[in-house]
């Protein structure tokens, strides 16, 4: 099986963390107040012959019920997936979106809005029959977009 080698190819440009509200009857969800961070990579050559290069793409991570009102409270916050079980994040390559286990999302406050983020992930290609599952680390900025 082919490898994407993220690590390699690419890095994590600055990204955003937004506020949603979303509900869905139809799977018992109530109104739910959920937080998205995106994450753009610099485009790459993902090997791959089947889509068009280089590849633009994005790391997306949700989360719902963070309080990012309060700064203080995500200063040094870890958001992984084994603390925030429900979470749910991907990236998109081979026309699939690939699950990405987040193993560290740490915050720290750069300054008004802004936070510098250290993360590990674990994108599991395999599933989607993509390419073998690879980890990525990545350092960047995210701001805080309010609406």
């Amino acid at each position: 099986m082919n490898k994407i080698e993220l690590q390699r190819k690419t890095k994590a440009k600055n990204g955003k963390v937004e506020a949603y509200w979303f509900e869905n009857e139809s799977i018992g969800l109530q109104k739910t107040l959920f937080h998205r961070i995106t994450i753009p990579l610099e485009p790459f050559d993902s090997g791959l012959e089947y889509e068009e290069q280089p590849l633009s793409t994005e790391i997306v991570l949700d989360w719902y019920e963070l309080n990012l009102e309060n700064a203080a409270e995500l200063d040094g916050a870890n958001l992984s997936h084994e603390s925030y079980p429900e979470a749910e994040g991907s990236v998109y390559v081979g026309c699939a979106h690939n699950w990405c286990s987040v193993k560290e999302l740490v915050f720290s406050k750069a300054n008004d809005g802004r936070y510098d983020i250290k993360g590990s992930v674990v994108v599991e290609f395999e599933n989607e029959g993509v390419a073998q599952n690879e980890p990525f680390t990545f350092e960047t900025t995210i701001e805080v977009v309010t609406a």
